[in-house]
């Protein structure tokens, strides 16, 4: 069975990245050409996540209107199928294209569950950001989240395509939300199976669905 959520480190990443959606930062300045470099594509992604915050109608809640405003604004610079295939690691090549296809689906949903309700907690976190570092097609921004007098290192990983710089994980205090998911989808598939992996993981998210509506 999947258990990522009751780990204690999956926990303080749950509220750490919960944060990175309610900073306030300063607008991003394009770059040359008009092109988003690795670092203004992570400060786009939050302030577009915190548009929709600071519009809604209840600031104590989330609507399905805010909702996909926060998936609008995340889906622009975050790849998902990127980061499933990583998550999943080497049984990736196993799926077929539909199974990678539902993957790709159930992963997105299992974030957004996993991190979404906790966006209806606005605060006054800050970020302050470092240097971008870029070696060929990986990218590295580092940050701070801030909160009264504790920070927080928060590093982001990004990967150039055609389309531009996507962010691929987020590393909370040196642990990685694609490892941490790894850890997890490994040891389901050692012990169901591919398909078996997929069954639990679809009755987890069906599960998670059922709960936040009741």
């Amino acid at each position: 069975m999947l258990s990522t959520k009751e780990k204690p480190m999956f926990k303080k990443m749950l509220v750490v990245m919960s944060l990175l959606a309610v900073m306030i930062l300063p607008f991003p300045v394009q770059g040359a050409a008009g092109e988003t470099g690795p670092k203004q594509a992570v400060e786009i992604t939050v302030n577009g996540v915190i548009d929709v915050l600071k519009a809604r109608a209840d600031q104590k809640s989330l609507s399905e209107q805010d909702r996909e405003g926060i998936r609008k604004a995340v889906s622009q610079y975050f790849d998902f199928e990127e980061m499933a295939k990583r998550s999943l690691a080497a049984p990736w090549k196993d799926l077929s294209e539909n199974q990678k296809a539902e993957f790709v689906g159930l992963f997105q949903q299992l974030l957004e569950l996993t991190y979404g309700n906790r966006l209806a907690d606005f605060h006054n976190q800050t970020v302050e950001y470092g240097e971008e570092f870029i070696k060929g097609r990986i990218a590295i921004v580092d940050s701070d989240v801030v909160d009264a007098d504790k920070r927080t290192p928060v590093r982001y990983k990004l990967v150039s395509k055609e389309v531009g710089w996507r962010v691929y994980d987020i590393q909370v205090e040196g642990i990685s939300m694609i490892s941490t998911f790894r850890t997890d989808f490994t040891a389901a598939v050692n012990k169901d199976g591919v398909e078996g992996f997929l069954t639990d993981l679809k009755a987890r998210v069906a599960g998670m669905q059922t709960e936040e509506k009741g």
